[in-house]
């Protein structure tokens, strides 16, 4: 179950961006009824949403300035970093958000050393 939490708890974190998604993060806040914030970080402007799976696995659903348009980033900690690993978290958080895998343009399995 995907929950939303407090983007300032996901910006603690050292994010690295495992999958990018065919969908605009403003279908995300209207499915999810979720707040998009707006930031800035040592990339570029970005507006994203803070969430976790199960209440324990945090991740971000981001896009920055300058990314193709009608796309939104998964992001987790770096602390994960087993490809088979982040397989299967991109894959239930796919499903969770109630998506298919063809919605899925990128993930780390297609390009495990980037």
């Amino acid at each position: 179950m995907i929950q939303r939490m407090p983007f300032s708890e996901i910006t603690k974190l050292d994010l690295v961006p495992q999958a990018i998604l065919r969908k605009p993060l403003s279908y995300f806040q209207r499915h999810l009824h979720m707040d998009i914030v707006r930031g800035e970080d040592d990339l570029d402007a970005f507006e994203g949403a803070a969430l976790s799976l199960n209440g324990t696995l945090p991740f971000a659903l981001k896009h920055y300035a300058g990314y193709p348009e009608n796309t939104t980033t998964i992001y987790l900690s770096g602390n994960v970093t087993d490809i088979d690993a982040i397989t299967s978290i991109i894959n239930t958080i796919v499903r969770e958000l109630e998506l298919n895998n063809e919605a899925v343009e990128w993930q780390r399995s297609d390009d495990p050393d980037l």
